[in-house]
């Protein structure tokens, strides 16, 4: 599904196909084969290029103009095409040459679809148009023009001309065509351009690609009716012919027009005794995007019956059971697709290890995350998380210090950067105890060093070694005078931990000067007001740092001053969550990404949201 999609809609290529009238050869519409026509046929619309012959003269670029000119062309031949197109583009208004204009088309109709890019587009097809209006390049882009301008004669003749240069190459213009219009067409030509689909499917009805024109025409104008009723005549004809679908499908699911997606999804999956795959797993997306789990489970359980070991439907299936909280049944699920060779480039054991994780069964998580990360360069950062929580979990520390220095040995780390990514792993897992060990063990060998001494004085505080925590603060605030973090902690400390309020106050004071919206200083300054009795100011710091992140502690000290304010009401409100329920959202979140990367490698991207 992803594959098709980027291919046939983010890219905008366009195909070669035969040229002989029908009827066709079935095979040559089955997905794989109609793909590579597409893939080979990339650039097919230089045939029509013929600004030399039609003697327009090539502009002569000044020399920095002619490096601009050869990287955007490298660019270009290596398919960096928003890079070649930034560089195109300025050449082409500074010159008004007709081929460096048709690059910076072909360049910006190949790379994003930011609004940027697609208002440059629309400025190159205009000047394309002013500057060489006899060419075939100049007809074949200014159809768009046309029906923007609702000047529908003028885009029939647009086209008629370009066919009569090579009538043998009808299907690849009409396809070029389609890529054309898919490129964000002005929403007040919808009635031009469903106007002008029909007559492209009456004039060249003996051609397969003026249906697949009027879809993308009708999937953009939303014409519900003759949008079903052009993928029947598709499927009538060209049973095999899966492209349209997935053309169609990403046009509406970039303008979130998932109701009608699903209406075609569901006559398509009506109308198709055996739908392949990735149909199914359009269909699948489809109503996962629009809510109706429950339909989707029946449909996935109702296929399974006739195919129980189909790896594509058990990973469906798994996906669904995750999100209907059924945990076990999606590991179950997962571990039947891999029996049956269904990995997907490693995803489907990124998503068991995650799901084994949020079960507490450590050693069957760390088997399928190492299995992730050997499967899939991209996934070894997510499964080495993974390996590292599951180690702690099982209090496995010999296991995970062992895994973080090969880490390290991996990235040629030097002792000193081995033991700061030490220190920041078990920080910010919450085990203090264990990153205080590593930190106390080599404090007198970094003992001058701003990282190391700051996480020595953190973890002090930490693991409530307050006294030796306010001298390595103190010593850092020396070495690092102008880090407000400093001062912010050490204010806290003696705020939370001592009854030197005063003195906690001035540091958090001078830490709120150097950073006066950062939502921990606003919480240590309205702590410390709250120790001094202040609590009106008190109050206006912490709320700030509250409605921020909505932190454990902010809330506990926000609560804490409503009540000694008499705002018990306030004080209900403030909601306190719990360490437990913190670390269960923390694996929540992560098991959800794993599953969110599952999903983009089984849907797309247009659908895994």
């Amino acid at each position: 599904m992803k594959k098709l999609i980027s291919i046939f809609i983010a890219a905008g290529i366009i195909s070669a196909c035969s040229s002989s009238a029908p009827p066709y050869s079935q095979q040559q519409f089955s997905t794989e084969n109609y793909q590579e026509n597409v893939v080979n046929a990339i650039e097919y619309a230089d045939n029509f290029v013929d600004f030399d012959q039609n003697k327009l003269p090539k502009a002569s670029l000044e020399a920095d103009d002619l490096a601009t000119l050869l990287k955007a062309d490298m660019a270009f031949n290596q398919g960096n095409y928003s890079i070649a197109a930034e560089g195109y583009y300025l050449l082409a208004k500074k010159y008004n040459d007709p081929r460096i204009i048709y690059k910076a088309i072909i360049s910006y109709e190949h790379s994003s679809n930011s609004q940027q890019s697609l208002d440059r587009l629309g400025e190159l097809i205009n000047q394309m148009v002013k500057v060489a209006p006899d060419s075939n390049v100049a007809h074949l882009f200014g159809i768009r023009i046309a029906l923007e301008q609702n000047n529908f004669d003028l885009a029939k003749s647009d086209l008629a001309k370009v066919i009569k240069t090579d009538p043998t190459k009808t299907r690849s213009i009409l396809l070029f065509l389609s890529t054309i219009i898919s490129n964000d067409v002005n929403s007040e030509s919808d009635d031009s351009l469903a106007k002008f689909a029909k007559y492209v499917a009456n004039k060249y009805s003996s051609y397969p690609e003026a249906d697949l024109f009027a879809l993308v025409a009708y999937s953009i104008t939303e014409q519900e009716p003759e949008l079903l009723t052009t993928i029947t005549k598709i499927n009538q004809e060209y049973p095999s012919w899966e492209v349209p679908i997935f053309w169609s499908a990403g046009i509406l699911a970039k303008e979130n027009n998932f109701p009608l997606l699903l209406k075609m999804m569901q006559h398509e999956i009506a109308t198709l005794p055996k739908p392949s795959s990735t149909l199914v797993n359009l269909y699948v997306a489809t109503l996962i995007r629009t809510g109706n789990l429950e339909d989707a489970n029946q449909y996935i359980e109702s296929a399974q019956k006739l195919t129980p070991s189909n790896g594509n439907l058990l990973v469906d299936s798994a996906i669904i059971n995750f999100k209907l909280a059924r945990t076990n049944r999606a590991i179950d699920a997962l571990q039947t697709a891999l029996s049956n060779n269904y990995t997907l480039d490693g995803t489907v054991n990124l998503a068991l290890g995650s799901l084994y994780d949020s079960e507490s069964q450590s050693e069957s998580a760390i088997s399928n995350y190492r299995a992730a990360a050997s499967a899939n360069p991209i996934l070894e950062p997510a499964a080495n998380v993974g390996m590292l929580r599951s180690y702690i979990r099982q209090g496995n520390y010999s296991a995970a210090n062992g895994f973080i220095d090969t880490m390290s040995k991996a990235g040629k780390l030097n002792a000193h950067d081995s033991a700061i990514l030490k220190l920041s792993i078990y920080t910010e897992l919450g085990n203090y105890n264990e990153a205080y060990k590593i930190a106390a063990k080599d404090i007198k060998r970094y003992s001058n060093d701003k990282t190391f001494v700051y996480y020595y004085a953190s973890l002090s505080a930490m693991t409530n070694r307050n006294e030796q925590a306010v001298t390595w603060y103190n010593k850092y605030i020396k070495l690092n005078p102008s880090d407000p973090v400093g001062y912010n902690d050490l204010g806290f400390l003696l705020a939370d931990k001592t009854t030197n309020y005063v003195k906690a106050y001035s540091l958090a004071e001078k830490a709120y000067k150097m950073s006066p919206n950062d939502p921990a200083i606003l919480d240590t300054i309205g702590w410390a007001s709250f120790k001094l009795g202040e609590y009106a100011r008190a109050e206006s710091y912490l709320s700030r740092a509250y409605k921020a992140t909505q932190d454990r502690d902010t809330a506990l000290h926000l609560r804490q001053v409503y009540l000694a304010e008499g705002k018990k009401d306030l004080a209900d409100k403030v909601v306190v969550i719990s360490p437990e329920v913190q670390q269960m959202q923390l694996q929540k979140s992560l098991t959800e990404q794993s599953m969110l990367i599952l999903m983009y490698y089984q849907f797309g991207l247009d659908f895994t949201k």
